[in-house]
Order: structure tokens, then sequence, then C-alpha cells
């Protein structure tokens, strides 16, 4: 029996496992360990970094920021589960993960809660490609949690660091509810803009022309903590009011994710996990754009504005002068996050689809895997004013 502090004097007790820290089956050609409690799962990450592919938002960076400011403030329990070839002793898959107590049952997610663009497993060198192979793994990992009743695996990205997700081939994968948006820039950003067409081209110039008129105009990134500090108190001001309308808008409504988006943007930025931009016009930021740099892919996280300066969509200017930055430097895939706006789709992104894996462990919990399964092919829900014009459609037939 392990128990596991998750804050606010709530203490987590993983029971009806018969080793809460290793699960060894002998007659399996995998190995699979079971840590819990963010100090075990934080260091059992760190001792096998070597080989490990994931997206940004599984990375030991951004799992020891998660882990330690956002699991306790949920009362979550954070989990690793760590599966190895038996007989090279190498990874074969990471699951990253929080358990937490919902209606009776136990439930097991993704260290995500909203707050990281996408979920999804850390692959290892061992992990094989057939799908019974990689089926066999995935019983290992299930064995190993028998205190799990339902898992809840949202938000997976189809393919992990240009290979596929392995996890894809499992029993319960379905379409998620949201897409992500991406943009390669196969030469220049002028280029790509070009080929945007002349209407958006001319209104992109408008916009560069209106900033340079306000004089002093700047675009610079945070490299040092106390410009980071700065810029991120700015986008936390900007944020407030519209609560990221282009970015989560979870964001800064909770005291835990405010702090958790202060530790990423300061010490993130030193490790260089994340980004702060600045676009300055006159003296004043006009913009911000926070996000991560992953793998050759910069992912924006939120994106802020200043209500006097929407005649220069300093939003728009703020992420092309962010994709020359990095273009310059070899990151040419953009990723602006899940979510339908048309400031991303002015940008001519491609809408790319995201996956859930729901797995319900007994028969308590099949109602609540059916329910997620099922709202998750059903239609957003509708306005006052949509479902006014529905029904007012309907009935004038």
């Amino acid at each position: 029996m392990a128990t596991a502090d998750v804050g606010n004097g709530v203490a987590y007790v993983a029971a009806d496992r018969v080793d809460a820290r290793l699960s060894l089956w002998p007659a399996s050609r995998y190995i699979t360990e079971v840590f819990d409690g963010a100090d075990e799962a934080l260091a059992a990450l760190d001792a096998v970094q070597r080989g490990l592919v994931s997206t940004g938002f599984q990375t030991l960076d951004w799992l020891t920021a998660f882990y330690e400011e956002i699991a306790p403030a949920q009362r979550a329990m954070p989990r690793l589960v760590v599966v190895t070839e038996r007989s090279s002793g190498d990874v074969a898959l990471v699951l990253p993960l929080l358990i937490q107590k919902k209606r009776r049952q136990t439930v097991a997610r993704f260290a995500n809660l909203g707050v990281a663009a996408y979920g999804g497993p850390i692959v290892g060198p061992a992990c094989p490609v057939r799908r019974s192979a990689i089926r066999r793994i995935w019983r290992s990992a299930m064995r190993a949690m028998r205190d799990v009743d339902l898992l809840r695996l949202n938000r997976m990205t189809a393919e992990i660091g240009g290979a596929p997700n392995p996890l894809m081939v499992c029993r319960g994968v379905a379409n998620a509810r949201s897409s992500t948006n991406l943009l390669t820039i196969p030469e220049s950003v002028d280029a790509y803009l070009n080929g945007l067409g002349k209407k958006y081209r001319k209104d992109v110039e408008r916009c560069y022309r209106l900033w340079e008129k306000q004089g002093a105009p700047r675009f610079f990134r945070a490299e040092t903590p106390e410009q980071a500090a700065h810029i991120y108190a700015v986008l936390e001001e900007q944020m407030s009011p519209r609560q990221g309308a282009t970015g989560n808008k979870r964001a800064f409504d909770e005291p835990s994710y405010r702090a958790f988006c202060e530790r990423l943007a300061i010490d993130g930025s030193e490790a260089g996990l994340a980004t702060l931009f600045a676009l300055e016009a006159d003296g004043e930021i006009a913009a911000t754009l926070f996000g991560i740099v992953h793998e050759d892919t910069f992912t924006m996280l939120h994106l802020g504005t200043g209500t006097a300066w929407s005649h220069l969509s300093p939003g728009r200017l703020v992420m092309i002068e962010a994709m020359k930055y990095f273009a310059a430097r070899g990151v040419r895939r953009f990723d602006l996050g899940p979510g339908d706006h048309p400031f991303k789709h002015g940008f001519g992104v491609e809408c790319v689809p995201l996956y859930d894996l729901i797995v319900a462990r007994n028969l308590a919990a099949s109602p609540y895997a059916m329910y997620h399964r099922l709202s998750a092919r059903l239609p957003k829900p509708l306005s006052l004013k949509d479902a006014y014009r529905l029904l007012k459609s309907r009935f004038s037939r």
C-alpha cells in the first residue's frame, strides 16, 4: 500500500495492488514499475531519460513544474508507469499520469488537467512496432494498476517524434472533441505569407505600417530572468480581461495555474523549454507571446494583446515576428494549439485530429467510459442564440 501527499493535508492511498512500486510478471517479456508521488515519479523519469521521445508536454522540465504546482492544488497524485524490456533493460514505454477520485471511481489520466495542449505517452528505444507487442506492453501496464477503475487518456497526437503513437493501436481509441492547428514554413516567412493571398498580405503590410508609425517599434525575446518576469507580468495583465481568447480559456483563473505558468515562463526560459516574446509600440508592450520549443517545433500556449493597440492587430504581428525569429534558427514548424479561433485560421493552419483512449476496468466504470466516448462524438454545446436560431429554422419550415 502506497501513500502520497497531494497537498492541503490530503493523502492518496494506492490500495489493492500487490506492490505499488514494482510489478514483475515472470511470464512476460516486459517489466512494469509504478512510481507514486511527485518525488518518486520525477526521480524515476530523470533516471531513464536517455533515448526517450515525447511531445513537449511530457518532458522532465514540464512535468516537474506540473507535478509540483498543479497536482497538489487539484488533489491529484502523480504517477509514473515505466515499462522496460526484460532482456535488455531498455525502456519501452512511460505513462506520466495523475490519479484522482471522481464519484467513487479511481481515474487515471495524463498529467494535463487542461493546461497542456496534448497528452501522450513517452516512447522509449525498446518500444516495438508490431501491434501484438504493443498490446502486450499495454496489458503489462494495466495489470500493474489494479487500483484504477477508469483510464481517460485525452487529446493524444497520432505521432510522437515523427513516429506513430503506440497507444493508437489499443482498444478504446476514438477521435477527440478538439483538433490542433499546425503550419510549416517551407522557405521564408514572407513567401509563406504571400501564399495566403493578396488580401491577407496587404492587411499584414498595413499593420506593419501602423506599427512603425507609433514610434520605437521593437520585437524581442526574453533573454534574462528579469526580462521573462517583466513580460510574463504584462502577459498576465493582458490575458485577465479576456481569459485567453486565443489560448487556454482556463488561463490565470486559478492560483495554482498562475504559479505554474510563472514558474514555466521564468525557469523554463532558462532551461530552454519556454519562450516569451514581446512586441513594443511607442515604448509600451502591445502584445506578448508565450510558448514552448521542443523537437524543432514552437507551440503557442498563450497570446496576450493590449486593448489600446487593437488597430495594429498586435497579436498577428508578434506571431509573424516570432516565426521570423525561429525560421532564422531552423525552427519552421509552428503549432498554434487546439481550439477553433479566426486568428489561427488566418495563418492557413492545417487542422490535425487528436485522439482519446478511454478504458473501463470494471462494470461500475463502464457507464462513465461510454459517456465520455459519446460526448466526444456529439457536437459542441450550442449557445442560447444558436439554439434559438436552430429551433426557429425547424419550426418555420
